[in-house]
């Protein structure tokens, strides 16, 4: 026996961003009478406690069985109402969210009669496909609860440390012979005057720390498997060794750019702000009574990197700081495009200003030029601040080169199926909503690998990642959503055209060279679905029939004028 369907409709004023442009009680007026629809409400935040609880007594008054939520994008509430329905004994796949605000009332603002018509339509036919929706359950996996954690920097080690902290086992992978990454060349940064001593006690905790396996001068070669239970080949040498994880953390770090520009690796007189670093601390640095200039921007924030590296500009501040602080008497010049010291690190620019340090822009199409004559240095300089161009002879250059990732992030991230951009910087879910995760389930990024940043923010992310992944690697096993394809073994022509489409690599051929998929991997995006020549795929929650329903909805023959047209549409 069929059960009999009660639809509740929903539909939020979304603070009146919709309210504003389309008229929630003409939606109610369009959808209240439609098959199905038992309850028809409208809501200032149906996503707000107030909305919830009412939702909620309707769900227990009247049976319902389905729900449409006319409001925002999914991507923003479509787990909070799935939880409601799943609380209330309802299955949590029996919901459809329409999104009548960011694709109707925002890009329709200025025409609210139609704004309105469209919002009816989508929500009749949200009504037609909630009528198709079939109720789907979860399964399970075991979960290894051991993390992987790629990359011995500092975020590679704080990650370790507070997931070993939680009492999770933790297999810490570095390229290198020794910990520490960039840490380990940094002296002092502008706030903390012994950084040394903090990046011995990171690494002193990760060295003594029992649920931490160190491999140093390790690489990882492959990796199989889905979140819960992942296989990574480590090769170290000739020697390889297969490790098993519920999650992986990616701390691949960056390293120190450098360049050719400015007469850097032609004169000993030009070096890096690392290098100059080293001098001040070592103090075999010759200041006296030198002209000592800074260039920002040597190499970065062109056609070869683009991006910003962040830290340069306090690196710079830092260093003419500690120039004037050994010999007050030295000149120093910094030329830059802009002077970008984040947050706080403002006020020792302003400290650098007082202290005598001259900063003079530039405009990154007219750069400085540096020659070098009869041993001296001559740095050249249209600035848009003065009339005419000066000319500053320099006893040492000092260039500001920034961080650039490492070229093994390109294979790295073909192994884990993870996105790079364009700068080989890895790249995660979505910057707000899932800021440390990858789309790929149960990888987890932080550090310089995501983008240059400076060391508190590197510890932020770092834990943040670890937190991530200790949800993961909490539970003894791991729910995995319904919402996955499945594949027609009969239909199947083991034409390996999804396997080749999947960017997450949830298709394989089983024993039979028929097409299966791995729920696990499986994020749901449907690409293998549009793809298989013999529709053998479909993904559950949006299977075509639901669609269908959604366009008999939006064309029925009432709706078309010419009904010759639909009819020699229909014969072609």
């Amino acid at each position: 026996m069929n059960e009999e369907l009660r639809i509740g409709l929903y539909i939020c004023h979304c603070g009146h961003n919709i309210a504003g442009v389309i008229s929630p009680e003409a939606l109610a007026e369009a959808a209240r009478d439609l098959p199905g629809v038992t309850v028809c409400r409208d809501h200032l935040y149906s996503c707000s406690e107030a909305g919830q609880r009412e939702i909620t007594k309707d769900i227990r008054e009247f049976g319902l069985n389905r729900m449409v939520v006319a409001a925002c994008s999914p991507k923003l509430h479509e787990p909070t109402f799935r939880r409601l329905l799943a609380d209330s004994g309802v299955n949590p796949y029996l919901l459809e969210i329409v999104n009548i605000r960011e694709q109707c009332s925002w890009v329709h603002a200025r025409e609210p009669e139609k704004a309105t018509d469209k919002a009816a339509e989508l929500v009749k036919m949200a009504i037609a496909r909630a009528r198709s929706l079939t109720a789907l359950q979860n399964t399970s996996v075991a979960v290894n609860q051991c993390a992987v954690v790629i990359g011995g920097g500092l975020a590679g080690m704080t990650a370790s440390l507070s997931l070993a902290d939680q009492g999770f086992r933790v297999e810490l992978i570095e390229k290198t012979e020794s910990l520490g990454g960039n840490l380990k060349d940094l002296r002092y940064t502008l706030e903390n005057e012994d950084i040394s001593s903090f990046a011995a006690g990171v690494i002193e905790r990760v060295n003594i720390h029992p649920n931490i396996r160190l491999r140093l001068g390790t690489q990882v070669s492959a990796v199989a498997g889905f979140i819960g239970n992942f296989r990574v080949t480590l090769s170290k040498a000739a020697d390889k060794t297969e490790v098993t994880a519920g999650a992986i953390i990616v701390a691949t770090g960056a390293g120190r750019a450098d360049t050719g520009d400015y007469l850097r690796g032609k004169s000993d007189k030009v070096i890096t702000q690392a290098e100059l670093e080293k001098q001040l601390i070592e103090k075999t640095a010759d200041l006296g009574g030198k002209n000592i200039v800074m260039i920002q921007c040597a190499g970065s924030r062109n056609a070869e990197r683009a991006y910003c590296s962040r830290i340069c500009c306090s690196m710079a501040v830092k260093n003419a700081l500690g120039i004037k602080k050994l010999c007050p008497g030295a000149n120093v010049y910094v030329l830059y495009r802009d002077i970008r010291t984040y947050g706080f690190r403002e006020k020792y620019y302003k400290e650098a200003r007082q202290a005598g340090v001259v900063f003079i822009r530039y405009k990154s199409e007219l750069p400085p030029e540096v020659k070098e004559d009869n041993g001296l240095l001559v740095v050249a300089l249209n600035t848009p601040d003065l009339p005419e161009a000066i000319e500053i002879e320099a006893d040492m250059l000092v260039l500001s080169t920034g961080v650039e990732p490492p070229k093994t992030n390109k294979s790295l991230a073909e192994m884990l199926k993870v996105p790079l951009n364009v700068d080989g910087l890895f790249v995660e879910a979505h910057l707000k909503l899932r800021p440390v995760d990858f789309a790929s389930e149960g990888i987890f990024l932080c550090g310089l690998a995501h983008s240059p940043k400076m060391i508190d923010e590197n510890i932020s992310q770092a834990r943040a990642a670890a937190a991530r992944a200790a949800t993961v690697l909490s539970g003894a096993r791991l729910e995995v959503s319904a919402q996955v394809s499945r594949i027609d073994q009969e239909k199947c022509i083991s034409c390996m055209t999804c396997v080749r489409a999947c960017p997450y690599g949830a298709p394989s051929l089983n024993a039979d060279r028929k097409a299966e998929i791995v729920a696990a991997k499986c994020m749901g995006c449907g690409i293998c679905a549009a793809e298989c020549p013999a529709r053998a795929i479909q993904l559950a929650h949006f299977e075509a029939r639901q669609f269908n329903a959604m366009l008999d909805e939006l064309f029925e023959p009432e709706k078309i004028e010419d009904k010759k047209l639909v009819a020699a549409g229909a014969g072609k």
